[in-house]
């Protein structure tokens, strides 16, 4: 295959060949093409994957300074917490726990937490944006479980369509700060977010326990997805600051 821009990458935890398609502006028959003997449906961690990447896309810099480093960790760790101390929540309002206020609390410090990270690479009325929605993004989710919980269907409907519509503002706040953030992308890997979510909700009320912890794991496994795909932008978009 003639290709001017060829690039390798390097597989980490929640790579598909799908979504490296889609980021890199490739097909998954040209990067299996590229690469005869990966088993598109067990990609290894750590293993090289070579990619014939879209002209708009130049070769990623991969973590390996101190600042790319340090940008993972921190990413990484912030959108692992967000998924946990948002499922410490669901069980509490599930199980009408005594914790749910200090669990709160706790909760919400995470979108300043993850704007904060944000707000090294771009303005602070873009962080405090991000803050603002991931905030809201959080207490129409608690509210939410709270209505699915009482039985409140028509409040319930309300409060899913508006966490939808946050979905959107959230990834229209992204694409609009960096161009390797892609509005669609981001929004399906949202809404994907949220089904999940509502699927371990579910799961949690109905008292199918190991189906609520399966649908935990997946949004877990989404959130590290996710996490990445920011940890990528930003390194492109600023490729001069991780230089190793």
């Amino acid at each position: 295959m003639n290709c001017q821009n060829r690039l390798s990458h390097t597989i980490i935890k929640g790579d598909n060949l799908y979504h490296l398609a889609k980021f890199y502006g490739s097909t998954v028959p040209e990067i299996l093409a590229l690469n005869p003997n990966i088993d598109p449906y067990n990609l290894q961690i750590g293993s090289s994957v070579v990619i014939c990447a879209g002209a708009e896309h130049a070769a990623p810099v991969r973590p390996s300074s101190a600042e790319g480093m340090n940008l993972s960790d921190r990413m990484r760790k912030a959108w692992e917490q967000h998924v946990y101390w948002t499922r410490m929540l669901l069980i509490s309002i599930a199980q009408k726990l005594n914790d749910q206020g200090d669990v709160t609390v706790r909760l919400l410090k995470n979108p300043r937490d993850i704007a904060n990270i944000f707000l090294d690479y771009y303005t602070t009325s873009a962080a405090d944006e991000i803050a603002d929605l991931l905030t809201e993004h959080l207490e129409i989710g608690a509210a939410l479980i709270t209505a699915l919980r009482d039985g409140q269907s028509a409040t319930a409907n309300r409060l899913n369509m508006q966490w939808y519509i946050n979905a959107d503002k959230i990834a229209r706040a992204f694409s609009d700060i960096n161009p390797y953030y892609d509005f669609e992308d981001l929004k399906a890997m949202l809404y994907n977010h949220l089904d999940l979510t509502k699927k371990e909700v579910a799961m949690r009320l109905a008292g199918n326990y190991a189906a609520d912890i399966e649908a935990f794991d997946r949004v877990e496994d989404e959130a590290i997805m996710m996490s990445d795909m920011f940890i990528r932008g930003i390194m492109q978009q600023f490729p001069h600051l991780f230089a190793s």
